[in-house]
C-alpha cells in the first residue's frame, strides 16, 4: 500500500509538472503582429529631411541606395553615407577606418569631399547639420 500512495503521488506531480511546463511554454510562443509601420526608417529622410534640403539647393542628387547619397558625378562629386548613429560615424573614423579616409562627420553622416568646391561643400554641410544637436 505504501509503495502504491508513492506510486500515485509521482505520477501526480508529474501530471502537474507536464500542466505547468505546457502552460508556460504557452507563454513565449505563437506569432506577434509586427509593431509599427513595418519599414526601417531611412537616415535620409527621417527627422530631418537631408535630400530635399540638398534638392532646394540646386545640388544633383543621386539617391544611391538605403543610406548613401552621391551629388554630382565621381570623381569629382561629393559622396554622403549615412550610419545609424552619430556615434558609429564617430567611432569609425576615430578607428582610422580605411573607409573613412577623408570624411567628415555630420552627425552620423560620413561625407567624402572628393573633388567638390568649398561653395558646393558648404551647401551639403549646411543641409547634413540640419537636426544635428551639439
Amino acid at each position: 500500500m505504501l509503495g502504491s500512495q508513492s506510486t500515485t503521488r509521482r505520477a501526480a506531480a508529474a501530471a502537474v509538472m507536464a500542466v505547468v511546463g505546457v502552460a508556460l511554454a504557452g507563454c513565449g510562443s505563437g506569432a506577434h503582429p509586427a509593431r509599427g509601420r513595418g519599414v526601417v526608417d531611412s537616415p535620409i529622410t527621417t527627422k530631418t529631411n537631408h535630400l530635399k534640403c540638398l534638392q532646394q539647393q540646386h545640388l544633383p542628387v543621386v539617391d544611391t541606395g538605403p543610406t548613401s547619397l552621391q551629388i554630382g558625378p565621381l570623381p569629382n562629386g561629393p559622396t554622403v553615407r549615412f550610419l545609424p548613429t552619430p556615434g558609429s560615424a564617430q567611432a569609425l573614423q576615430l578607428q582610422g577606418s580605411p573607409a573613412t579616409a577623408g570624411a567628415e562627420v555630420i552627425g552620423s553622416a560620413l561625407l567624402y569631399p572628393n573633388g567638390a568646391s568649398d561653395a558646393e561643400l558648404k551647401q551639403i554641410e549646411t543641409c547634413l547639420a540640419k537636426g544635428v544637436s551639439g
